[in-house]
């Protein structure tokens, strides 16, 4: 998908350095989602994405960030760490590429209902994973293994302004 969007597996290697490096410098973590987000929805606009993570409590995973050309774009969104991809994803730590949510039983069908195709990887702050990043696509076999390894690339810098924001002290903003 990176690839195919971006115009090819060097341009698509370009933007994905280029973005996590500016995911890893952002000021604070709201400001490392946003540079995520808007570069996504308008350098490769999926169908939806989401960055899901870990409330306080832990009790839930929180959508932060997401955009969607279904009826996802207005709705706040949680989930149990338990529940479908992201929590597959947030518990184990591991990626997960999903070529037909239909046939999976960890897909929770929401409003997303166009999705056909899906991919999740985890974010860590340090060796604690404390989210997940979830793309749906509205067309088959729409990931491939280089698709797994960009978005985690950007998990990990998202991970690193995660893991400085818990390190450094809340200040106010300007």
């Amino acid at each position: 998908m990176l690839s195919k969007k971006l115009g090819g597996e060097n341009a698509a290697r370009s933007w994905l350095a280029n973005l996590a490096d500016r995911i890893a410098a952002a000021r604070d973590v709201d400001d490392a989602m946003h540079e995520f987000s808007n570069a996504f929805a308008k350098d490769v606009d999926p169908y939806a994405f989401g960055i899901f993570l870990e409330s306080p409590a832990g009790h839930e995973l929180i959508l932060k960030e997401g955009h969607a050309h279904g009826p996802l774009k207005d709705h706040p969104l949680s989930l149990h760490p338990e529940q479908g991809m992201v929590g597959f994803v947030y518990r184990h730590g591991v990626p997960l590429v999903v070529h037909d949510v239909t046939r999976d039983p960890r897909y929770i069908r929401g409003p997303l209902a166009d999705s056909v195709t899906a991919l999740a990887v985890p974010v860590k702050a340090g060796r604690e994973t404390v989210g997940a990043i979830d793309i749906e696509s509205d067309e088959a076999w729409t990931f491939d293994n280089e698709d797994v390894e960009g978005l985690q690339v950007l998990a990990s810098a998202l991970g690193t302004a995660l893991a400085r924001g818990r390190a450094a002290p809340a200040r106010a903003r300007p």
